[in-house]
């Protein structure tokens, strides 16, 4: 049976996208799910970065990230060819999941 946190295809709506970090090579079909930015997850977040209504989070598989330094100023580009900044980042559940604050560049 899969487990939630670490297999993303138990979800509708999951999406591959490319994530480039900042000075490095873009990764490629890495497995997504987008979501609109929660009042819990703003409160988290907003000591690090201020947040725009526009901002949206991308939950994506951090296996393929593993070798990957994540930071503020990645790029990622979705399914349908949209632009993202990433403004805040961080691995959860044990690094099998990196979370990503993005804005529309």
């Amino acid at each position: 049976m899969p487990t939630p946190a670490t297999d993303f295809t138990v979800f509708d709506g999951q999406e591959l996208v490319e994530y480039t970090p900042a000075g490095g090579m873009a990764i490629e079909n890495v497995p997504a799910l987008r979501r609109s930015l929660t009042k819990s997850a703003q409160r988290n977040v907003e000591s690090f970065v201020e947040l725009h209504a526009t901002d949206v989070v991308f939950h994506l598989d951090a296996a393929m990230l593993a070798a990957a330094t994540l930071a503020a100023a990645d790029t990622l580009v979705d399914a349908a060819g949209q632009h993202y900044q990433v403004k805040f980042i961080e691995r959860q559940s044990w690094n099998s999941v990196a979370v990503a604050v993005c804005r529309p560049a």
